[in-house]
Parts: structure tokens; sequence; C-alpha cells
């Protein structure tokens, strides 16, 4: 059985460097190039929003009538448009997604805090709840004073890890190639 594994991998050895190959790239490309990066993983995500939209609403002919068709309208809508916006505006629509997480994490920061300080009495090191609350409490304000460090910072962090995986893919596939 290990045997048969074994020469399936070796011989699956070159997917495993096509991927490798274009994670680096891609993580290169995101170190280097962030908001293009952004922008094109947006992108990217508007066209299938697009497209699960289009679907949505072209489905309508099939469903019966009632509820659920009304949810389908309502859905394919605001998919169609959603992706409408990615598509033509994709910086300005990442923005707006990071700055709703902004906005989140201060409300989960608050949050946090307020529970951290009241239960911090009884709880033995519920200090971490607090800390976790300011942490919160600073990202999301920094999110939404600026967006665009944030897709930045996102895009930095993605790119390292995409060139991390690429360069273990990588690593993986010339240790199958030679092992087959």
């Amino acid at each position: 059985m290990a045997s048969g594994a074994r020469g399936f991998m070796g011989r699956s050895w070159g997917i495993l460097m096509a991927f490798g190959v274009i994670a680096i790239i891609f993580g290169l490309f995101a170190i280097f190039r962030p908001l293009a990066a952004i922008a094109a993983m947006t992108w990217i995500m508007g066209i299938m929003a697009l497209a699960e939209g289009v679907t949505s609403l072209v489905t309508l002919a099939t469903v019966p009538a009632g509820a659920h068709k009304r949810w389908l309208v309502f859905y394919g809508v605001i998919s169609v448009l959603f992706g409408l916006f990615a598509i033509f505006n994709p910086l300005s629509m990442a923005s707006a997604l990071l700055v709703l997480v902004g906005l989140w994490l201060i409300v989960a920061g608050v949050n946090r805090l307020i529970l951290g300080l009241r239960v911090r009495r009884g709880v033995p090191g519920e200090g971490w709840t607090v800390l976790s609350g300011v942490i919160a409490l600073l990202l999301g304000i920094a999110l939404v004073v600026s967006p665009l460090s944030g897709l930045i910072a996102t895009a930095l962090w993605i790119g390292i890890l995409a060139l991390l995986f690429g360069i273990a893919q990588t690593v993986a596939a010339l240790r199958l190639r030679k092992a087959r």
C-alpha cells in the first residue's frame, strides 16, 4: 500500500511543482504590488459573485412561485450588484469590506473590555480578555481610520503566506521527484 501511494506521489510531483511555482509568483506579486494583488483578488471575487447572481436569476424560471422565489430574486440582485461593484471598483469594495471588519472589531473590542472588566475579580487571569478587547479595539480603529493601510497589510500577509506555501510545495515536489 505504501509503495502504491509513494508511486502515485512520485508521478504527481509536477502538479505540486506547478502549484508551488504559482504560489511563489503570486506571493511575490502580493508582496511587491499589494494593492494590485488586493484588486485582483477582489476582481475574481466579483466575477464569482456576478456568476452566482446571474445563475440565481436564471434559475428563477424553474422555481415555483412563493417566498423562496422572492428570496432568490433578492439574493440574485444583491449578488449581481456586489459582483459588478467588485469588478469595476475593486479597491473601493475591498476598502468598504475592511471598514466593516473594522467596525465589527470595535464592537467586539468594547464587548470584550466590558466583559473582562466585569469578571476580572472573580476569574483569575481574566486580564487576557481585557487585553484582547484593547487589541481588537485598536485594530478596528486603525482599519476604519486607514483602510488602505489595512489592505496593504492584508496583501503582505497573504503574500508572505503564499510565498512560504509555494516554497514548501516546490521543495516537496523536488523531493518526490528525487524519490521516484
